[in-house]
């Protein structure tokens, strides 16, 4: 019953927050706000897939400014030059950044406040080469809440799958990912040594799918909680969000209520402007950092 009233709860607050006015999030020292934005094909300014001028990327960094995260973990950034053309336009955010997912790597930004030390790339997540991606891990500490945090992003189900033979080899990807990183959350708490683990990244698909489902191993596993089940797309509300924030359930203790948040750009930006930014919305969430680590 309680995790039914949860998931109702999230419902409510996607939509309670896409249709308010965006509005900025302050800092707290007795809190961290987490999250994750797929910032479509974000490239360096040579040959981008999505071509950029300086004010689409300083459009991108206000979305960041607003959402005032202490860590974002990011998708398909192509490289350092590409992540430091957003950043240059906000103060104080260093970053760590993937290299072995082609155009499209995984990168996390965070405060310089942020206790973080990177613990590399996640190579099992390469269930096949040049088609699927690793995840990019770190330590993380604010306060006396310390976790271990895994950017991901999950293989897609895309245009590029021409037939149904092509679709079903996607979902098979991208099943075996999600085993996969239940098995890696299931290993981590079982050693004992951290007990609060966060995942977060585009999933490329939705826990409550009933039809050829591929998150099931993440969605059944006891240790692991989907901090966004239910949500809907910024796009198209009728449509389920693939873009996640998963945690473990000690961290889920720590979790603020309603403070999950989407920055919903279809209501606050052009159709043009967003083409620009992303046909994803990020995604933050707040936990509380004031009590002792069990760990």
């Amino acid at each position: 019953m309680k995790s039914v009233l949860k998931i109702l709860l999230l419902v409510f607050i996607f939509f309670l927050t896409s249709c308010r006015q965006q509005e900025s999030l302050p800092y707290n020292p007795n809190t961290l706000t987490i999250g994750t934005f797929n910032i479509s094909w974000l490239g360096d300014g040579i040959d981008d897939e999505i071509p950029r001028n300086e004010a689409d990327y300083e459009r991108i960094a206000g979305i960041i400014k607003n959402l005032n995260p202490d860590i974002m973990a990011l998708q398909e950034i192509e490289n350092s030059d590409a992540i430091n053309r957003v950043l240059k336009y906000i103060d104080g955010y260093k970053f760590i950044i993937a290299s072995d997912g082609g155009k499209q790597n995984e990168c996390i930004i965070y405060k310089n406040n942020i206790e973080l030390s990177p613990l590399g790339e996640y190579m099992p997540l390469v269930v096949e080469s040049y088609k699927t991606r690793p995840g990019l891990i770190a330590q993380v500490k604010k306060g006396n809440f310390d976790f271990i945090m895994m950017d991901v992003h999950l293989k897609s189900t895309s245009r590029y799958d021409s037939t149904q033979d092509l679709k079903e080899q996607s979902r098979e990807m991208r099943l075996q990912q999600a085993q996969i990183l239940s098995y890696w959350a299931d290993s981590v708490l079982s050693s004992g040594k951290e007990k609060d683990l966060i995942i977060l990244g585009d999933f490329n698909d939705y826990p409550n799918r009933t039809n050829t489902p591929t998150l099931t191993p993440i969605a059944e596993d006891t240790n692991l909680t989907f901090m966004t089940y239910g949500l809907k797309s910024c796009a198209n509300p009728i449509l389920n969000g693939i873009d996640h924030i998963v945690v473990s359930q000690t961290a889920d203790k720590r979790y603020i209520a309603n403070s999950l948040r989407i920055y919903d750009t279809y209501s606050s930006f052009t159709d043009k402007e967003i083409e620009k930014i992303s046909d994803h919305c990020p995604i933050v969430v707040q936990f509380e950092v004031k009590t002792p680590d069990e760990d």
